[in-house]
């Protein structure tokens, strides 16, 4: 049985950021966004890397997985399967910039693109669960397929 997590780093302070990910026991973030960069310093992929690094968490970015940009579906496919891989052996969670994996409005909308366009395909390659950390330290579940998104 294979589960992935995901997370956001939003706004956090790293100490937070590092706390939710230790609280869901996570071993390897996986970074899902086009560009490895923030305007929050902490969350640049070098020095993200380097600090997760030092608290015993494994690190990769795969930019081929990103949101932002359209990559092609034969890297896209490769960055999907990369993310099983890791997640096979280790407690692994993917990581993008937005906080929360659902909108506020009436009805919930992907957020982001963990959830509108990486959960259906990580489902399709076997993934059997899919937790969604959030901001407070919580989780979700739910179902990815029928929830509206651009993606």
């Amino acid at each position: 049985m294979i589960s992935i997590y995901t997370i956001g780093h939003g706004r956090h302070p790293f100490a937070d950021f590092l706390d939710l990910l230790q609280k869901h026991e996570i071993q390897f973030l996986c970074d899902v966004r086009s560009v490895a960069r923030s305007r929050w310093p902490q969350f640049n992929g070098l020095v993200l890397a380097e600090l997760l690094r030092d608290n015993g968490i494994g690190y990769e970015h795969l930019p081929e997985t990103g949101g932002k940009t359209k990559p092609k579906p034969e890297d896209l496919a490769r960055g999907v399967d990369r993310i099983v891989e890791i997640a096979s052996e280790l407690r692994t969670a993917i990581m993008c910039s937005e906080s929360k994996p659902l909108s506020d409005h009436k009805v919930p909308r992907a957020n982001c693109h963990r959830v509108g366009m990486l959960a259906p395909m990580l489902r399709a390659r076997g993934v059997d669960r899919i937790i969604h950390i959030l901001p407070n330290g919580e989780s979700i579940e739910f179902d990815e397929s029928v929830v509206p998104s651009i993606w």
